[in-house]
Order: C-alpha cells, then sequence, then structure tokens
C-alpha cells in the first residue's frame, strides 16, 4: 500500500468531508483507492507557501480554505499508484478545483518512520 499526498491549490468553500466526497466520487475500481484522509492547511502554512492562489467559485458556505489529502492506494509499486492518484486528480478538475500530487510513500515506510519517534 502506498500513501500519495495531495494539495487542493485552489481555494474553497468547502468541507473536508466534502472534499473527500469530491476524491471518492473521483475514484474507479481500478485506482485503488482504499481510504481518503482529509485535512484543512493551517491559515499560516497556507500563506507561507507563496502568493495567494486565484479564487475558484464558492461551492459552500463557510471559510475559504485549503486542504491537504492522502490517498492510500493498494497497487504492488510506487509508479501505479502514483499514476492512479493522478488519473484521480485529473477527474476533480471541475467547478476549477485544481489538486496537486505532492508526495508518494509506502506505508511501511511511514510506519518505519513513526516507531524512529518513540
Amino acid at each position: 500500500m502506498y500513501l500519495v499526498d495531495i494539495r487542493l491549490e485552489s481555494v474553497a468553500r468547502l468541507s473536508p468531508a466534502e472534499v473527500r466526497g469530491l476524491l471518492a466520487r473521483a475514484a474507479r475500481p481500478g485506482d485503488g483507492v482504499e481510504h481518503i484522509y482529509v485535512q484543512p492547511v493551517p491559515p499560516a502554512t497556507a500563506l507561507s507557501r507563496g502568493p495567494a492562489l486565484s479564487r475558484g467559485p464558492a461551492l459552500s458556505r463557510g471559510p475559504a480554505l485549503r486542504y491537504d489529502a492522502v490517498l492510500f492506494l493498494s497497487h504492488p509499486t510506487l509508479t501505479e499508484s502514483e499514476r492512479a492518484a493522478d488519473a484521480v486528480l485529473g477527474r476533480c478538475t471541475t467547478r476549477g478545483l485544481r489538486l496537486r500530487r505532492l508526495s508518494a510513500m509506502p506505508l511501511t515506510l511511514l510506519v518505519d518512520l513513526l516507531s524512529l519517534e518513540g
């Protein structure tokens, strides 16, 4: 299993559940998406990442936020996982939303790294 980090680069008025729903609806059975985790990017972090991005349409009520997401993909290789994540993201380019793949790693590597912290 591989973890692929995603960034919603456009500002959107969505909840984490709505972002997760968009990604889930874009996933196809062959993509191997097992789980999706979404969290808001803290405002200070979002601002420190460079100039403001153009605003997309307001899709829901609430403050406009940026989000990071993680796709848990059940593919045997990193390359296949990255391709599947890119396919899912390509299907999410509606309503002015821009999503970008940031990084990917095997779940086992994440578990090993977390064990070093404790």
